[in-house]
């Protein structure tokens, strides 16, 4: 089934990620890539790129916070929201409430601090640095990034995201099934 099998990604996405250490500094570090890549994608592209359907401009004007601006970043995000959704449904659904949070949270940071750019920068490129440390020091391998942009951009985060849900108990046997596909 190749791109939408999530044994297949997780597999060759989970090859790369084998070393505790390493695997933490993802759990840390790409949730934060990914945060401050909406926010400055929504300093470069801030205004609405699209109009949201009814339906579903009636539920987000149900939700509490600020307006999820129709933008680039939420135009992406909803493209990896249903990418996830494709390789598993309940996972794919329970992690669209983060991706709101982190949608919302950047734009509204981008949006209205006043040195957003600079720390969204720093921020971004602090992570990326600490990515490289964990593969280079601790992996002893290079980053998925080099072989595969589709699993570096789009997998990470739902590659970490299935982590944390695996920890608390998300499908075993499917987790079993691809820790042992990976050999760890």
């Amino acid at each position: 089934m190749g791109v939408f099998d999530i044994r297949s990604e997780f597999a060759s996405y989970g090859e790369y990620h084998a070393n505790r250490i390493n695997v933490a500094i993802h759990m840390v570090f790409v949730p934060t890539i990914l945060w401050t890549s909406m926010g400055l994608t929504t300093l470069l592209s801030p205004a609405p790129l699209f109009a949201y359907p009814e339906w579903a401009a009636a539920l987000l004007s149900q939700l509490p916070g600020p307006a999820l601006i129709a933008n680039a970043s939420t135009a992406i995000m909803l493209a990896f929201a249903a990418f996830y959704i494709v390789l598993d449904q309940i996972a794919g659904l329970l992690a669209l409430p983060v991706i709101y949070t982190f949608l919302v949270t950047s734009q509204q940071y981008a949006l209205t601090a006043s040195n957003s750019l600079h720390v969204l920068l720093f921020i971004f490129a602090f992570a990326w640095i600490a990515q490289f440390i964990g593969h280079g020091v601790f992996e002893k391998r290079a980053p998925a990034l080099l072989d595969n942009l589709l699993q570096a951009f789009v997998m990470a985060p739902f590659f970490v995201f299935l982590e944390l849900l695996f920890a608390l108990g998300y499908r075993p046997g499917l987790h079993r099934e691809l820790r042992n596909e990976i050999g760890s």
